[in-house]
């Protein structure tokens, strides 16, 4: 089952489901919407009428990229609906084509990561400065967090539902870039090995970037938080 959040994303919905559709067929996909002033959650609804597989959980305001998928791993495991959730966008950075791939390895992986900086990896329509920033993001967090990923802020991860339950989802508390470094962090404590397979990122052709300040300091805190509680647990 994939999971996509989606805020202000009306424009990509159908493009990125009949992408979805080709790769992987009826693959369930459950949207956690919230509120999207641009009517996403109406076209998502449209969709639904021709297509059973698609969920949609809509909230009442922004709650944000990672309560969303919080939520929407919650309902899941709580639910039982899926033996796996593979969590993406909606901004079609991530290639859908990828899917078969993804749930292949998670037959044998409990977490697989699509990965920018493994061979064969990498991102399209980045500036200079741009890949200079994340290449250097992910460096910084591999480093203070211990994790031995190459790719701590890939959005585009499968996790076998069993792994998801060995980790107290209640307690992953970030939001954004954090929210992917946080949720590797805390299963990697818990002994949970990682997959990693390359993928091309695009950067978004429509909508607009949710990226902001505060999820910027929220990316340069967490892996600093993530130091401290490995400091802690040595000593």
């Amino acid at each position: 089952m994939l999971i996509i959040p989606t805020y202000n994303e009306r424009g990509n919905i159908a493009v990125l489901v009949a992408r979805i559709r080709k790769a992987v067929g009826d693959e369930p996909i459950f949207f956690v919407d919230d509120n999207s002033p641009d009517g996403t959650a109406d076209e998502i609804r449209r969709l639904q009428e021709s297509d059973e597989h698609i969920h949609l959980m809509a909230r009442p305001g922004k709650g944000g990229y990672g309560s969303a998928c919080r939520d929407a791993m919650k309902e899941i495991l709580r639910k039982d609906l899926a033996s796996y959730v593979i969590q993406t966008d909606a901004d079609l950075s991530h290639p859908p084509e990828l899917l078969p791939r993804m749930i292949e390895l998670l037959q044998v992986c409990p977490v697989v990561i699509g990965s920018r900086y493994v061979a064969g990896g990498g991102a399209k329509n980045w500036s200079l400065s741009r890949r200079f920033l994340s290449f250097g993001a992910n460096l910084y967090a591999r480093t203070l967090t211990g994790v031995p990923v190459h790719d701590m802020t890939a959005g585009f991860v499968g996790y076998q539902a069993a792994a998801l339950r060995g980790i107290d989802l209640d307690h992953i508390r970030s939001e954004g870039y954090a929210f992917l470094m946080e949720m590797k962090f805390s299963l990697h404590r818990r002994g949970t090995s990682f997959c990693e397979f390359p993928i091309i990122f695009s950067e978004r052709e429509a909508g607009k970037s949710k990226f902001s300040r505060k999820i910027l300091f929220e990316g340069i805190r967490f892996p600093l938080k993530a130091l401290a509680q490995r400091i802690a647990g040595r000593s």
